[in-house]
């Protein structure tokens, strides 16, 4: 058990005391200083509220983008949060989770997953290795988050080649933005819960004085391996089963997770500029369901003495992965720097990352991977009737991967680009242009790479985006959306060749692939005033050259061989959302909600694109008096049966999850709020089709969960 950081521990005590009971005077219930609580007292449905998207160099309202997106903030955020990123996303259209278990998720984004979706921290790139494989976390705590912003479609324009399929931009403000009204301000929290005996508290403080804010947060989580329905094996015959057969409930080994982490940050905030650093730490360590050593030397079946022999060489072929990130920013910001622009945006992040997989007490595979990112944003004041601002990237990526099976050579990725966007409006039209260039060289260091022709290649992508919003009426917009985006191989996709022991593959790479070239046209329709509020999006993707892993049904060293292909592929689907209120009555406040989508995907020769979200339904209720509020959320998924070659179909399921909260009477700058959630309350066997361990490793069974939550 790794020993916590003293700063680490110091923070932590801070978000105790956070939510200790301290004097207060009655106060009216359902009466909060934090205003973006969606169930208060005196919030307003009529009209959706403003959101600024901050991953956009224009700094847009999520209303006025011609590209989709979601935003997740507030007491909305407080809802989903979820051990990691993926499953916090996991429930709004559009968006599914790469599960590796309960406790490892990456998000997926309309069914693109691993490289084609950029995760930022405050707009720069999170610089850990989750795009290398599923069962890699994403070094971000999803509770420290002040917002959530994801980019559906490509995102290469402002992003670069990782982010073809979508970005989710993790906005915490680590590097504080101004000096909060009072001098501070915060939030903590504890929480626990039945199914994986989980022990959570975090904390976050703001404070200032004069020019100068400073930040503070921290979390800690230990959990241990948690309950599921029934087995972990995914069985062949499951459908045939009869229904109302009940399954003996049992436990996923090796699933536990033990996180923690904290971020120091400051700022000098003066009339036109404003410059800030931090610090974040992020350390895991967590098991991996269903995977073993490569090495394991069986015990043949014999008799009952062999048997604990068996389970002693089990626990000690078990992978376990231990995580350690550092990660220092800095951000300049000016405010008219000069004749002709009115800000400029200057951000620099240095980040190194060390992810050790264990088989048992040994040590496996250690990657590396230590990166510098800068970003240079400089926003024109309007010429006529556009307004834009230019930008340019430069990433330097140093990736590692020592042990007798380290599938990846080392090598290194850099990354230079130029980008400009540009929008201007025009009566009922507004109208978005952007242009990237970049150029990408990619080298294998030392050892053996993949088969082909190159150890060091060069890409030179280039990307382009149109798009169009009409203000159909007052509280109506259509948008139109046309891009087209190109995204350089990664150094795994090129360069591969050796045994992955968390996801018992062998991946072969090629060299030789070419760039990846993806043509998208999307609509959407958004209601956005009255009673009714709610958007509707179909969306096409057509993709020259896709870069896959292809299930060649052969074996290398006792592992199914999987090689990084290229061809065409299609991709299409739509969303939908609504939300009506009811209206106040005596009994509450009551509103019900709604949303579908569906992915469909396929390869030129009709064939399927492996490991697709399946289609799904929901439906849901909320309700709010004085200080009470409920929640009530009903998911229904497809069997996912679209499948690759040598994938197994992924049964449907039902999700029924639920909340209740309550806002203690308070007074002053202090709120609290206790609540209880229910997830899965129909114990369901969930399998999430997007998944390498969807077979071998089910999501959390019927979980209770409850909790204390204080802002101030």
């Amino acid at each position: 058990m790794k020993t916590m950081p003293y700063h680490t521990l110091a923070l932590l005590g801070l978000a105790v005391g956070l939510v200790l009971p301290a004097p207060v005077t009655a106060q009216t219930p359902g009466s909060r200083n934090a205003p973006d609580r969606i169930h208060g007292e005196h919030h307003e449905h009529g009209e959706l509220e403003e959101i600024v998207v901050t991953a956009t160099p224009l700094a847009r309202n999520l209303i006025e983008m011609s590209q989709s997106a979601t935003v997740l903030s507030g007491a909305a955020l407080e809802r989903e949060v979820a051990n990691n990123i993926g499953d916090t996303l996991s429930r709004m259209p559009g968006l599914s989770n790469a599960s590796f278990g309960q406790n490892v998720g990456r998000p997926v984004i309309r069914g693109f997953e691993g490289a084609r979706v950029g995760v930022l921290s405050n707009n720069m790139a999170s610089s850990d290795a989750s795009a290398v494989s599923q069962d890699h976390a994403v070094s971000v705590e999803p509770f420290l988050a002040d917002q959530i912003e994801v980019l559906k479609g490509p995102s290469t324009l402002l992003y670069g080649s990782g982010s073809i399929g979508g970005v989710v931009n993790i906005v915490t403000h680590a590097i504080p933005q101004a000096v909060p009204e009072g001098g501070v301000e915060g939030r903590a929290m504890l929480q626990g819960d039945s199914a994986a005996d989980q022990r959570f508290a975090a904390g976050r403080i703001d404070f200032g004085l004069s020019s100068f804010a400073f930040h503070a947060d921290a979390f800690y989580r230990r959990t241990d391996d948690y309950e599921i329905p029934g087995e972990a094996e995914l069985r062949p015959d499951n459908e045939q089963e009869d229904e109302h057969e009940e399954s003996a409930g049992g436990v996923l080994e090796n699933s536990f997770l033990d996180n923690e982490g904290g971020a120091l940050g400051a700022s000098w905030i003066g009339d036109r500029w404003r410059f800030g650093l931090s610090y974040t730490r992020y350390d895991s360590n967590y098991g991996i369901p269903g995977a073993h050593g490569h090495e394991d030397d069986h015990v043949e079946e014999g008799t009952e003495e062999e048997a604990p022999e068996e389970e002693a060489r089990e626990e000690e072929d078990r992978v376990t992965i231990a995580l350690e990130s550092e990660r220092f920013d800095a951000e300049l910001v000016g405010r008219n720097p000069f004749a002709g622009f009115e800000q400029l945006k200057l951000r620099v992040a240095s980040s190194q990352y060390e992810h050790t997989e264990c088989e048992g007490q040994e040590i496996g595979t250690v990657f590396d991977n230590d990166t510098v990112d800068g970003r240079f944003e400089l926003r024109h004041k309007p010429w006529g009737d556009w307004t834009g601002a230019f930008g340019a990237q430069y990433t330097d990526r140093d990736f590692g991967a020592v042990g007798e099976e380290a599938f990846v050579p080392p090598s290194t990725t850099t990354t230079m680009a130029v980008f400009w966007v540009e929008s201007a409006q025009f009566g009922a039209w507004q109208f978005d242009l952007g242009l990237r260039y970049e150029d990408v060289e990619t080298e294998a260091k030392t050892g053996g790479s993949a088969p082909g022709l190159f150890r060091k290649r060069t890409f030179s992508p280039l990307s382009a985006s149109a798009g169009a919003v009409w203000h159909v009426h007052e509280g109506g917009h259509l948008s139109f959306n046309f891009s087209h985006a190109e995204r350089a191989p990664t150094d795994q996709e090129l360069f591969a060749l050796g045994p992955h022991i968390a996801t018992q593959t062998f991946e072969l790479g090629d060299s030789g692939l070419d760039e990846e070239r993806n043509l998208h046209f999307e609509t959407s329709y958004r209601m956005h005033q009255g009673r009714l509020t709610g958007s509707l999006t179909f969306f096409y993707d057509d993709f020259s050259d896709y870069i896959f892993q292809r299930d060649t049904g052969e074996e290398e060293d006792d592992l199914p061989l999987r090689q990084w292909s290229q061809q065409d592929a299609d991709f299409y689907g739509g969303e939908l959302e609504l939300r009506y209120d009811l209206g106040r009555f005596r009994s509450g406040h009551w509103q019900i909600f709604g949303f579908a989508d569906r992915v469909r995907a396929e390869f030129a020769d009709n064939s399927n694109v492996p490991r697709m979200p399946p289609s799904r339904i929901g439906l849901g209720l909320d309700w709010d008096r004085k200080g009470w509020a409920a929640n009530l959320t009903w998911i229904h998924a497809s069997s996912q049966t679209d499948t690759a070659a040598f994938e197994t179909n992924t049964p449907g399921y039902d999700l029924l999850n639920a909340e209740l909260s309550y806002l203690l009477p308070s007074a002053g700058r202090f709120s609290w709020e206790l609540y209880g959630k229910a997830h899965n309350l129909l114990d369901e066997d969930i399998r999430n089709s997007a998944s390498f361990l969807k077979d071998q490793a089910p999501q959390i069974g019927r979980n209770y969960v409850f909790g204390l939550r204080s802002h101030f």
